[in-house]
This record gives structure tokens, C-alpha cells and sequence, in this order.
């Protein structure tokens, strides 16, 4: 790792512009001052000598035809639970008791509460989150109990999962079990079919049965028990674009992201494009939310970028802050989530709401830039062509002709290791369909069928031959061979050194990962702004690093605004 991991994630940024790209002073000290802003956001937020109407506020957008008002950020509940083992689980169950008076819950309501003083007041779990949606269930229902809030106060999300073959009594146990933990609510805001990717689950929902599934969901909203209804997809854009275009649902969850939409990258819109951008665009034309899946882990693990991106992006906006802002202001989606582990994650996004309150047309300027700036990069390591054509008229891995392979997904890899170094999150990405199960002995659907629909299609399978699959992609032969290329890349038995990783332009910029299980030490500004960046000399005790520190913090004593703790 390039950067001392038990630094301040504001200190590891420091490191990277200040050794890494030579930043000069004057910009320096402006990423500076903007890192002590962010970092001392919250302490604005409980600073009750500020009037509550001076305080900074999400701002909040029409949610399509729900008509509700949505914070352009969502409190994801997928990693704040005390456990992932669900309460249905016989003998491992949730004991809802335990979990709800665990250390986990205490942080859980510091989580919850600091959304609320900031303006935050959606909150997103689901049925197989573990003891999440016990846990959210309890903490609100204890806020409206001591009158810190009302129900309409807050929007709350569930969802709950459907396979091909669930019938409606399957789907009614799912929604029984997670109505005895959100009954106290009054009613869910916005009940979610999870995880549709493939067509099986999405003849089952689409189904016009009068004891469908989608029929017994109507019936819910009917009694008042759930208010609007939507899906959430980890599926290929063509299937996506089926779900959207039957206009039954008033919101869509979908992974959009600048540096590639998940499992729909490289697989067709049937639009002759590739990925989710035409599937945002026909969900806006019908009015629906649309809920940005993952942005920062999923759509590139912004949280621990490369260097390449980091530096196309600049020191004005980290990559998690651009990531919203080409979310709001390029794809016109209304709330992008944050994964929740503690209050603290806010820090980065909380910036880009700002700017987007705050700046009006600069934000919009500052974001197109940037995009511009990883754009060109892109055409100058990819080539031209491959940039604009490389990813399209591959089949998805449904179709047969790819005999369940993700062609496309690990061509978009491919491009995001060769253009962005993004290597670590690569190396995740492909880890997850190369231990993707596929039987010889079984026929191509049989095999289909057992695809996940959180995690759907397959690694590279040297075995098949891929000259019908990409019988329409304008150079097969070259598609061909960045496959074996970027399998040998990834595989799980492929490792590489720091030295390899920064010799192939796959350096990691920073990391922004806090160690603690939860919050810790809260930053200062003072810690922020006169810690010791990572220097030139290489720290330690040398005259030359004593020297060099001494400087840095001139630089901010004598030039800085901001008034040191």
C-alpha cells in the first residue's frame, strides 16, 4: 500500500497528492482546507449555537411518480448489522432481543440520528440483510416513541427476494416475516422485488395472474400496508430494460456508475448500446425513482481508487465525490446510497452534496471535466475504437452463444484494468464469476438456472469456443485475446508485487478505509491539516523529514483561512 494505513483517511490523501503528484503548494493547501471541511462536517451538524435553518441540509428531489420528497443520499442498510444470518434461519435466526441491545445497534442509532440532523431520512434494507431490518425497525420505532420523530418524518425501504419458480404462498412467508419486524412502522414506503436479473424471476413478476406475485403486492398497497411499488436488479441491461418498460413499478435500484454498470456492462440494451444508461434514461421517461445501486464499492471501490483515476480526477473532487456528482448531474438519478458501517462514511458524499446545493452550474462544469479528463484517458491507452465500439454486440451471459461466460463483463474489466488501473477492484470483480459453478453434464439452461441472481454469469472457460458469441463485435480476433488476457490477469492464482502493480500503471492512490470496527478517534481540524502528510523524505526522525514538516505546516499556518483547533 502507498500510504501509512493507520494515518487519517484526510492524512492519506494528503500523502498521495503531496508525494505521489507533486501537487504544488498553493493547490495543496487548497485540498488542504477543503479535507478540514469535510472532516469537520458533523461537528457543524451537532453545533447548537448554529441556528437549525443555517445548517446544512441534503438536498431533496421529486422521487418520480412516488411524488415523494428523496434525499439525493440513501442510508444503505448492507453493512451496519450485527449479523448477516437471517432471523428466518432456523436455530441461527436473529435473536432480535440480543441484536437490538448490541454494540452494533449503538452505533446503528449514531448512524441514524446524524442522517436525520443532516437531512437524510431514507433508509434501505432488505428481508436477507442479516438483522438489519430488525435493527433500523427498532432504532426508528424507538426515535418516534421519545418523540425525536415522526413516521412521516423518514422514508423507509424493504425488500424482499423472488425466484423463477416462487409462488405467491413463497413470497407471502417472505413478506409475513418481514411485516412482524416493520409492522410498528404503520406501513412500508417503498416495497422492492430484490435481486431481478434473469427472465424466469421476471415472467414470474410480470405475470398478469390474479394470484400472482405482482397482484398480491397491489394487494398490500390496497390495505395501506406498503405505499409504492419498485424493484431493485443486478441483471443484464436488456433484462432490465424489460422490467422498466412494463411500467408497473413507480421506482427502479440499478447500478449506474461512470466506470461501468456492474453485471449489465457489456451486455446489450437492446437499444444497440451496452449497459444501464438507456435503461436510466427510459426509467425517467416513465417518471419512475431511480436509486443509484453501490456507487462507491460497486461502481469502482472509490473508496480505495487507483492512482490513475484519482489523478484524472483531480484534487478538487475525490473519486467518491465525483462518482455522486456524475450520478446526479450527467444521469439525472435522484439518490445514490451509501453503505453504512459508521456515521463517518458520510464524509466524502456530504462534500458532493454540497457542491451540488451549493455550486449550481460549477458542479455541473466541475463534473463534465473531470469525465473529459477520464475519458480522454480512456481513448489514449484503449484506442479509439475500442473505447467506443469494444463493448458492444456481445451477448449477454443468458444467451447461449456465450455459454454463460460474462464476454462483456470481463471486456469491460479488461478496459478498466488497460484505462484506469482500477486493479484491486477488477481482482474482486472477476473472483466473483470465476468461482461461478458450471456443470459439463448439465445443458446451458439447467446451468442458467443455478446462476445467482445477485451474482449472475461465468468467468472465462478456455474450453469454449467464443467465434459465434462474438460473431457481431467489429474485431473478434482482438476481443479474443483481451479475454485470455485478462483472465491470466485475474485469475485467483495470479498475484503481483507492489512494484508490478505500479510498473503495469496499477498503483493505488490511497486508501480510505477506517480501521476500527466502529468510529473512532473523531478528526479535528488540527489533526487533519498539521498531522504529518507522508513526505517527500520519507519520514521517521531524519533532519530532512523534521525540515520538511516544519515547512508543510507553514505553508497552512501562514496561508490558511481556517482557524487551527
Amino acid at each position: 500500500m502507498p500510504t501509512n494505513c493507520t494515518a487519517s483517511p484526510s492524512v492519506r490523501q494528503l500523502e498521495f497528492w503531496h508525494t505521489d503528484q507533486n501537487l504544488p503548494d498553493e493547490e495543496l493547501l487548497a485540498l488542504t482546507e477543503r479535507l478540514a471541511k469535510i472532516a469537520s462536517w458533523r461537528k457543524e451538524v451537532d453545533d447548537e449555537s448554529i441556528p437549525e435553518e443555517e445548517k446544512f441540509k441534503i438536498p431533496k428531489v421529486r422521487f418520480g411518480k412516488t411524488e415523494l420528497q428523496m434525499p439525493i443520499i440513501t442510508c444503505g442498510g448492507m453493512r451496519v448489522q450485527e449479523t448477516w444470518v437471517p432471523d428466518s434461519t432456523p436455530l441461527l435466526g436473529s435473536n432480535k432481543s440480543k441484536v437490538v441491545k448490541s454494540k452494533s445497534q449503538n452505533n446503528l442509532i449514531d448512524v441514524i440520528l446524524t442522517c436525520l440532523k443532516v437531512g437524510l431520512n431514507h433508509f434501505e434494507t432488505a428481508r436477507l440483510y442479516g438483522s438489519s431490518e430488525i435493527q433500523f425497525v427498532d432504532c426508528l420505532v424507538n426515535l418516534m416513541a421519545d418523540g425525536t420523530i415522526k413516521r412521516s418524518d423518514f422514508i423507509f425501504q424493504t425488500k424482499l427476494p423472488v425466484g423463477a419458480g416462487s409462488t405467491t404462498e413463497d413470497f407471502a412467508k417472505q413478506w409475513k416475516a418481514s411485516w412482524e419486524n416493520v409492522e410498528k412502522l404503520g406501513y412500508v414506503d417503498l416495497l422492492s422485488f430484490w435481486c431481478v436479473s434473469d427472465s424466469g424471476q421476471i415472467d414470474n413478476i410480470l405475470s398478469d395472474d390474479e394470484d400472482g406475485l405482482y397482484q398480491f403486492a397491489l394487494d398490500l398497497q390496497k390495505e395501506g400496508k406498503v405505499k409504492h411499488i419498485g424493484f431493485s436488479t443486478h441483471g443484464s441491461a436488456e433484462n432490465i430494460m424489460r422490467m422498466i418498460n412494463s411500467n408497473k413499478f413507480s421506482y427502479v435500484n440499478v447500478h449506474k456508475h461512470f466506470f461501468g454498470d456492474y453485471h449489465a456492462a457489456g451486455t446489450p440494451d437492446t437499444l444497440g448500446g451496452q449497459g444501464n444508461a438507456a435503461c436510466v434514461k427510459r426509467a425517467l421517461e416513465l417518471d419512475m425513482g431511480v436509486f443509484n445501486i453501490s456507487p462507491f464499492d460497486k461502481g469502482g471501490k472509490l473508496y480505495r481508487p487507483s492512482a490513475a483515476v484519482a489523478a484524472a480526477i483531480g484534487p478538487e473532487l475525490s473519486p467518491i465525490a465525483f462518482a455522486a456528482l456524475s450520478s446526479w448531474k450527467t444521469q439525472g438519478i435522484h439518490t445514490v446510497s451509501v453503505g453504512f458501517a459508521r456515521s463517518s462514511d458520510l464524509d466524502e458524499v456530504v462534500e458532493a452534496a454540497r457542491i451540488y446545493g451549493e455550486e449550481g452550474e460549477k458542479a455541473k462544469s466541475m463534473v463534465k471535466a473531470a469525465e473529459g479528463r477520464l475519458e480522454e484517458l480512456a481513448i489514449q491507452k484503449l484506442g479509439k475504437e475500442w473505447y467506443e465500439k469494444g463493448l458492444l454486440n456481445v451477448p449477454s451471459f443468458y444467451e447461449k452463444s456465450s455459454d454463460g461466460m460474462g464476454i462483456g463483463h470481463m471486456l469491460w474489466l479488461h478496459n478498466c484494468l488497460t484505462a484506469y488501473g482500477m486493479h484491486e477492484f477488477s481482482k474482486n470483480r472477476y473472483g466473483s464469476i470465476e468461482n461461478v459453478s458450471w456443470s459439463k453434464k448439465k445443458d446451458f439452461d439447467e446451468n442458467v438456472k443455478s446462476f445467482s441472481s445477485g451474482n449472475p454469469g461465468r468467468g472465462y472457460d478456455e474450453g469454449v469456443d467464443t467465434d459465434e458469441a462474438l460473431k457481431q463485435h467489429y474485431n473478434p480476433s482482438l476481443a479474443k485475446s483481451k479475454l485470455v488476457e485478462v483472465h491470466n490477469w485475474l485469475k485467483k492464482d495470479t498475484s503481483l508485487t507492489d512494484e508490478e502493480k505500479t510498473k503495469l500503471g496499477w498503483k493505488q492512490a490511497y486508501n480510505l478505509t477506517t480501521w476500527e470496527e466502529f468510529p473512532g478517534e473523531v478528526v479535528t481540524v488540527s489533526n487533519v491539516i498539521l498531522s504529518r502528510v507522508g513526505l517527500k523524505s520519507g519520514g521517521g526522525n531524519s533532519e530532512d523529514a523534521v525540515q520538511e514538516a516544519k515547512v508543510m505546516r507553514g505553508i497552512v499556518r501562514r496561508k490558511s483561512s481556517l482557524i487551527l483547533d
